[in-house]
C-alpha cells in the first residue's frame, strides 16, 4: 500500500519483470480549495450532504481535527471560464453565492491563497497479465491496485476493504505456492473489490458528462438505468429513513447500490420520492449567474 504514487512499477522494471498492465486516464477535474479554523474548536453545521453537486460545480466540505476543515469547489478541467476560481477573491464570491455552503467561511483562514489540484488520474493496475502475475510475492493494494477521482472519498474504505480480503485470501490460500496465492488474490479482487472501482470510475464519467452538457444549456439523460436510479437514491434520501440508511450504505462503501434496491419495497420508494430528481431546485446560481459572479458583474 504505497500510494497512488507507487513505485511499484519501477521496482517490477528493476528487478526484471514484465510491467503491469495499467488503465491510465485523468479523472478530468479540478479542485479549487481553502482550509479554515474556528476559534472555540466547532465545526460549521452541515446544511447539506458534505459532497453536493449544484449545477456546473460540486461542493466539497470536509470537517478534520481540532476545530479545522476544508471548502472546496470542484469544476471539470474542460470549463476555462471558472478557472478564475484560482483568486482567493473569486472563489470567495462563488462560494458565498451556494446557501448551503457560504456558512463554512465563517471561520479563520489557516492559508492566504487557494489551492489548486489538477491532473489526478484515474488508474488501475493489473499485476496478472495474460493470466500469468509480473512477479509473485509482491501484491497491489488500496491506490496502489487501483484510484479515482478522491470526491467520492471511498479510497480508504475501498483500500480497507482490499487489506482485509487480502488477509482471508492469506488465511484460505496460504504463502507455500507463490503463484497461487497470486492468482487467488487477483481473482477475490476482481470479484469482490473491482466493482466498486467500476462503480465510483462510472460516476465521475457521468458527471463530467452532465457538468458538459449543461455548459451547453443541455440537459444529461444518458440511457443507463442504474446512474437514473443512483440520482433517484440520492434525491429520495432526505425524504425517507429507508432510503436514506441504503444511500449511506452505499456512500460509505458497505451495500453497492443495485443490491440496496433489489431490497424489498425500496426501489418503489425511491422512484416515488426521487424519481422527480431533476425538478428539484438547485440551490445554487444558474450557470449564466455563476459567471457572472466570477467575472465580478
Amino acid at each position: 500500500m504505497t500510494g497512488r504514487r507507487s513505485p511499484l512499477p519501477r521496482w517490477l522494471a528493476a528487478m526484471g519483470a514484465r510491467p503491469p498492465r495499467d488503465e491510465l486516464d485523468d479523472s478530468g477535474f479540478v479542485y479549487y480549495g481553502r482550509h479554515f479554523r474556528s476559534v472555540g474548536g466547532d465545526i460549521p453545521p452541515a446544511l447539506g450532504s458534505l459532497v453536493m453537486h449544484l449545477g456546473t460545480i460540486s461542493a466539497l466540505t470536509l470537517p478534520a481535527d481540532n476545530g479545522t476543515w476544508s471548502v472546496t469547489l470542484v469544476t471539470s478541467a474542460k470549463d476555462k471560464a471558472l478557472r478564475v476560481l484560482h483568486d482567493p477573491v473569486v472563489w470567495e464570491k462563488a462560494v458565498r453565492s451556494l446557501p448551503l455552503v457560504a456558512h463554512w467561511l465563517d471561520g479563520q483562514p489557516i492559508d492566504d491563497r487557494v489551492m489548486a489540484m489538477a491532473g489526478i488520474e484515474d488508474r488501475h493496475r493489473n499485476l496478472m497479465v495474460g493470466g500469468v502475475p509480473v512477479a509473485t510475492g509482491v501484491v497491489a493494494v488500496g491506490d496502489a491496485w487501483a484510484c479515482s477521482n478522491p470526491t467520492a472519498g471511498r479510497g480508504a474504505s475501498i483500500g480497507m476493504l482490499q487489506a482485509a480480503l487480502l488477509r482471508d485470501t492469506i488465511a484460505a490460500a496460504g504463502l507455500d505456492d507463490p503463484w497461487q496465492f497470486a492468482r487467488s488474490f487477483h481473482h477475490a479482487t476482481d470479484e469482490m473489490v473491482e466493482p466498486w472501482y467500476r462503480d465510483t470510475l462510472a460516476g465521475d464519467r457521468h458527471r463530467l458528462a452532465e457538468i458538459d452538457a449543461l455548459i451547453g444549456g443541455g440537459e444529461y439523460r444518458p440511457r443507463d438505468p442504474a446512474w437514473e436510479i443512483g440520482q433517484a437514491l440520492a434525491n429520495a434520501a432526505f425524504k425517507d429513513p429507508d432510503c436514506l440508511r441504503g444511500f449511506v450504505s452505499v456512500a460509505m462503501v458497505l451495500s453497492r447500490s443495485a443490491d440496496v434496491t433489489a431490497r424489498p419495497g425500496l426501489l418503489d420508494k425511491v422512484i416515488a420520492l426521487g424519481g422527480g430528481w431533476r425538478d428539484e431546485p438547485i440551490p445554487a446560481p444558474s450557470r449564466a449567474e455563476l459567471l457572472s459572479i466570477v467575472a465580478g458583474s
